[in-house]
């Protein structure tokens, strides 16, 4: 039965359980993305375990509690299709209100109100990226106008109950692809489509991500980006499609929008993945990304993000109206 307890209790329940307990499990900000340049309070509560008990074993926490985030049970799936739900509605209205002209912090104040509206929030920053600023990875300023004939590239994630979402869509902005932004983002959709079906159960995300890169060589060299020479010296080190496909594949989400797993998986029925491929040409002012949620499960990878609109001609319909 759990037990609530007031904070004016803590030291001495702590002390209780310390001196019942032989090994102790500690936390730390040990994720790849952290920064510890201001000294985080766990690092600060193990000092002080440290000093005042120092005959206990001390263990880090971080490798069970990548194990135990990474699968997560209905409950929290079910949270997750509810953020995917809230994003999927913000990402309509964007639509409805997207044109020539607006602003990129104007698509982002159509999702904050959506969001709020259905008792979301931000689950990050998000990207609302026009033109050649969808070739910045992580663009933020969100503050320049969107032009007719540019594609603006939305990477956006509503929290629900503290559990994220995190989609990518690129859009026309005058509601049209133009042949080459279609060719483009053609090939970055098969080849999430292809991801998606290898998001499988005791797959390891180093062979994930590989089996996306040689895929994706294939695409740029129909696109006439690469050349045959160029394809021929790929490697896994140096993969030939890096000059326009330079991220990773994707992460695992819940609690946390890069959430914490064992690095190089294996896959297990429970995790969530990101799937987020994508192509960006500077020198042309294009750059699409497309972005699902994942869930693996024994029966094979289900698409939590299948109902948010994806394919080119159902994009221009909904545009159109």
């Amino acid at each position: 039965m759990a037990k609530i307890r007031w904070l004016a209790d803590l030291p001495g329940v702590l002390h209780a359980l310390m001196c019942e307990s032989e090994r102790i499990y500690l936390n730390a900000n040990e994720h790849e993305r952290s920064s510890t340049e201001v000294e985080p309070r766990d690092l600060r509560q193990a000092r002080m375990l440290l000093s005042r008990y120092p005959l206990h074993r001390y263990e880090r926490l971080q490798p069970l509690l990548r194990q135990l985030r990474a699968v997560k049970n209905t409950t929290e799936v079910e949270l997750m299709r509810r953020a995917v739900e809230i994003t999927d509605g913000g990402l309509r209205r964007v639509l409805s209100a997207l044109r020539p002209g607006v602003m990129e912090y104007e698509p982002e104040a159509e999702l904050v109100g959506e969001f709020t509206r259905q008792r979301g929030k931000m689950a990050y920053e998000p990207i609302i990226a026009a033109g050649k600023n969808a070739c910045v990875l992580h663009y933020n300023d969100n503050d320049q106008p969107c032009g007719d004939g540019e594609l603006v590239l939305i990477d956006v994630g509503a929290s629900y109950a503290n559990y994220a979402a995190d989609l990518t869509r690129t859009y026309p902005v005058n509601g049209k692809f133009s042949p080459r932004q279609r060719a483009v983002y053609e090939a970055v959709l098969r080849v999430l489509q292809h991801s998606i079906a290898h998001t499988t159960a005791g797959t390891l995300l180093r062979d994930w991500k590989r089996a996306a890169q040689l895929e994706m060589n294939e695409e740029l060299l129909q696109l006439g980006l690469l050349t045959p020479e160029q394809v021929a010296k790929d490697t896994p080190e140096e993969p030939a499609c890096r000059k326009y496909f330079m991220h990773g594949l994707g992460h695992s989400l819940g609690l946390g929008v890069h959430d914490l797993a064992p690095p190089n998986g294996p896959l297990a029925p429970g995790w969530v993945m990101t799937v987020e491929p994508g192509i960006y040409i500077p020198e042309e002012g294009i750059g699409i990304r497309l972005e699902n949620d994942i869930l693996v499960t024994e029966d094979g990878p289900v698409d939590l993000c299948a109902g948010v609109p994806i394919l080119p001609d159902e994009i221009e319909q909904l545009l159109a109206k």
